[in-house]
């Protein structure tokens, strides 16, 4: 029987504001890159993306979003030390604060959803990979869309240092459960990604059940529950 609901947030239940990526483009050609096209700009920072993406889900780590933005920079012979690069995430959160994450799904329907399995006695948290947005940063977009108070706790890939589909991160996933005296064969993992999501649940026999953004059939999947 299902008695927790570990959900992944990206493309699961949050989608990126196209807002945010732009402000980024515009913050580093104004600020470190300025004889440097947007286009270009746009294309580094979505290939270092997806090139963290891949790195992390196949080593199982996690590359921090200062690395990120310092492999940008590096690109065009610009070397920042730490203090720097954390003054570039801070500026840039300040930005994404200004620039929301969009729910897939209608804030009102998600959150009746989500007080109907609270009321049945299920508990829920969130299970994501991070990659240029930190957890604790993710925390406080959820808080502002009015989604925080849902969920029992919160594993980021950020600040475990471990990623999807790692088995240390499943166990993770594991351990905040047993100390809520939740056992494995009642949870239940639900994500977009078949390699991170269900491949990564499935190999620590986590119940797992995949979700399209596309096809937005996780709210009709939690109401069956």
């Amino acid at each position: 029987m299902i008695k927790h609901i570990s959900l992944d947030l990206w493309n699961t239940l949050l989608i990126s504001n196209p807002n945010f990526s732009v402000e980024r483009v515009n913050y580093f050609s104004n600020n470190y890159l300025s004889n440097v096209s947007n286009d270009l700009i746009t294309k580094e920072i979505e290939n270092i993306g997806i090139e963290t993406d891949l790195t992390n889900m196949s080593e199982g780590i996690s590359i921090t979003s200062e690395k990120m933005y310092s492999k940008l920079l590096s690109k065009h012979n610009i070397i920042l030390d730490e203090s720097q690069l954390k003054k570039i995430y801070s500026d840039l959160e300040l930005i994404f604060f200004k620039n929301l994450p969009s729910i897939i799904y209608k804030k009102d329907i998600l959150k009746k959803c989500f007080e109907n399995l609270l009321l049945k006695d299920y508990s829920l948290n969130i299970s994501s990979n991070t990659a240029y947005i930190k957890g604790k940063t993710l925390i406080s977009v959820l808080e502002k869309l009015e989604l925080k108070q849902y969920f029992k706790f919160f594993i980021f890939s950020d600040e475990i240092n471990y990623s999807k589909p790692s088995i240390k991160f499943f166990e993770k996933l594991l351990k905040n459960c047993e100390k809520h005296k939740i056992n494995k064969e009642n949870i239940i993992h639900i994500g977009d990604s078949i390699e991170a999501d269900i491949n990564g649940a499935n190999q620590c026999e986590i119940k797992s059940h995949y979700v399209d953004k596309k096809q937005r059939k996780l709210v009709d999947f939690l109401n069956s529950l």
